[in-house]
């Protein structure tokens, strides 16, 4: 027993000590997937990143209706950062701040507003909205609308109300009332607990996608050498020492899973220390990474037994990683993919691997990411066992 086992490692050791000296093994482990981690963060903001602009309000009515619009739905959006709020004297120079991109919108409330509203009359609210801030005026526009149905709302309740005493429905009246009614806070009150709390930031979703990504390469480098040295003719001579097949496989998985750990360790360290991702506990970070890594190494031994040598078993691993990369959920989140490929990726290490990711966002500990664990695992040890079986067969027997 401490024989093999001393060979395994003495095996392992000298492909280490190769996969050091290759540059391209660490590009591809190390550089690839921190540099794409960055620039996918950077060039490609997912929703987690907060929306927040700027409006001018001018209010040139000063009315009751007028102020409830000004210090209630419009203040709000100021409470929440959502936006800033900077009142204004003129249309016209609100317009200009609109113009020059001081402001993204600004929302006039025209003379006579309130009175309008009062009377029943037609009552208009004008939204100037930037030529690059379409987003900022359909916000503006979706805040006033809904002010005003609520003003209808109340409008119609005074009315009936003042009708049913017998009273004369003056519009001063209610326009009186409906500013008080609409400055009463709201009965039912929402509290926004957020989901995007709950998940990776978009910095920690690329680097935790890219970092999967590219373990597969990583994790090529051991099992890959089978060919090559089968090709040089130095397999045969290891074989031909006491050394069985098995321990020679044992050797090469390690290396597949030292090389991929030690990947995935790096990335997940320095996206942590130098573009701010949060990967969350880091012991069950660890265990998500040692999981991933088998599942990586097993479905890299099993591409490696059906290539006829090193080449074909990179570009074979090259189209495997890719596309389960793609049906994983590596290159955008599932919650934005159709419901038909978010079941599908459900068979893709990257999904489980990124789903325990989104479970530690949270502060969570290593029990949010037992199911997640588990799936790896059976993954790699299924993949795996097939890959060893394979690799003996086709590689070891030749």
């Amino acid at each position: 027993m401490a024989a093999t086992v001393h060979a395994v490692l003495t095996i392992a050791l000298r492909d280490l000590r190769q996969r050091v000296r290759d540059r391209s093994a660490i590009i591809l482990a190390v550089v690839a997937p921190f540099a794409l981690a960055y620039l996918f963060s950077v060039m490609l903001p997912g929703g987690s990143a907060a929306f927040h602009t700027s409006y001018a309000v001018v209010d040139l009515d000063g009315g009751p209706v007028a102020r409830s619009l000004v210090n209630g739905p419009l203040a709000a959006l100021k409470e929440a950062g959502v936006a800033d709020v900077t009142a204004m004297a003129d249309e016209a120079g609100a317009r200009a701040k609109v113009e020059d991109g001081a402001m993204a919108a600004a929302i006039v409330i025209p003379a006579g507003f309130s009175d309008a509203v009062g009377a029943g009359r037609a009552a208009e609210l004008k939204v100037i909205g930037g030529a690059d801030a379409t987003l900022a005026a359909g916000v503006a526009r979706s805040v006033l609308k809904g002010f005003a149905s609520g003003v209808e709302s109340v409008q119609v309740s005074i009315a009936t109300v003042l009708v049913s005493s017998g009273a004369a429905p003056d519009p001063a009246l209610i326009a009186r009332l409906s500013g008080e009614a609409l400055a009463v806070p709201d009965p039912i009150i929402l509290a926004d607990d957020r989901t995007a709390d709950r998940v990776a930031s978009n910095m920690t979703f690329y680097a935790a996608s890219m970092a999967v990504l590219f373990v597969f390469f990583a994790a090529q480098f051991g099992v890959t050498s089978l060919l090559a040295e089968r090709r040089a003719g130095t397999l045969a001579r290891m074989l031909a020492a006491p050394i069985s097949p098995q321990t020679v496989l044992a050797g090469k998985v390690l290396v597949s899973i030292v090389l991929g750990v030690v990947s995935m360790g790096i990335v997940a360290l320095g996206t942590s220390l130098l573009i701010g991702a949060r990967w969350g506990d880091p012991v069950a970070v660890a265990a998500l990474i040692v999981t991933t890594v088998l599942a990586a190494s097993g479905i890299a031994l099993l591409v490696v037994g059906f290539a006829k040598n090193e080449d074909q078993a990179g570009g074979l691993t090259a189209i495997v990683a890719m596309t389960l990369a793609v049906l994983g959920g590596s290159f955008f989140p599932m919650s934005q993919a159709p419901e038909g490929l978010a079941q599908l990726s459900l068979f893709t290490p990257h999904a489980w691997f990124l789903r325990g990711v989104n479970d530690l966002a949270s502060g969570a500990g290593v029990e949010a990411v037992v199911s997640s664990l588990a799936v790896l695992t059976a993954i790699g040890l299924g993949s795996g066992g097939l890959g060893l079986l394979r690799a003996r067969s086709v590689v070891l027997a030749r």
